[in-house]
């Protein structure tokens, strides 16, 4: 059971009412850490033209056929974010551009915020003490998942600034997901005058580019079944 989406922290939007000609896009292709700046130059009902990128030699950037891309377009005080494929090049005029897919949704977000969405997956978690020596794995599971950070329950408190090892299972894409991650905040849930448990919020480290973009693009996944069904609609 995934829950429902929660929407304070992104929006789903159809991709047709935000992106416009001339609105500037930071590319990152495939595995590629390194991000590439383009702007929209046409787009018709199925693709973009985009300007095609360069490295930061000078050097166009030219991916392979079907290479997925993550994307995020400049808008008036936030930035959308979205993932594509590359699909081939050309010109327009004497402007040498990209043909990529034009997405169904875009994400809305604010000052890098990702969106967190409800997600149970199993887990294991193990703390760190203030040596850095690390305790035995405890089993729990997710509460909430987004690209930089993860919520879970336990039975005990955690102390803010904890630092610890996860492992998230069953992530397309990834499989299982290991991560560093501090402990955030820790959250008292109570049922009348009875502690149940604990919400744990942790801020997910020194994370690579490329598993973010796997996390995200499966949490749009999730998005879209969740709104396909009408939760939270």
């Amino acid at each position: 059971m995934t829950g429902e989406l929660l929407k304070t922290k992104g929006e789903l939007i159809k991709a047709k009412s935000v992106l416009k000609i001339g609105q500037r896009i930071e590319f990152y292709v495939g595995e590629d850490e390194e991000k590439y700046l383009s702007r929209i130059e046409d787009m018709n009902e199925t693709q973009l033209m985009v300007d095609m990128p360069v490295s930061r030699k000078g050097v166009p950037v030219i991916p392979l056929r079907g290479e997925k891309l993550y994307a995020l377009a400049v808008g008036n005080q936030c930035r959308f974010r979205f993932f594509s494929s590359y699909q081939g090049k050309g010109m327009t005029g004497v402007i040498p551009i990209w043909f990529v897919d034009l997405p169904e949704e875009v994400e809305r977000h604010q000052n890098r915020e990702f969106v967190r969405v409800r997600l149970t997956k199993r887990m294991k978690v193990r703390f760190l003490d203030d040596e850095g020596a690390i305790g035995e794995p405890i089993p729990t599971t997710t509460v909430d998942l987004s690209g930089n950070g993860v919520r879970f329950f336990m039975t005990k408190p955690v102390r803010p600034d904890t630092d610890a090892l996860l492992e998230i299972y069953d992530i397309p894409e990834i499989g299982v997901l290991e991560a560093m991650c501090r402990v955030v905040r820790c959250v008292e849930l109570k049922n009348g005058d009875k502690t149940v448990g604990y919400h744990v919020g942790a801020h997910l480290e020194r994370m690579q580019m490329a598993v973010v973009n796997k996390i995200v693009r499966y949490l749009f996944s999730v998005q879209r079944e969740l709104i396909a069904k009408g939760v939270g609609g």
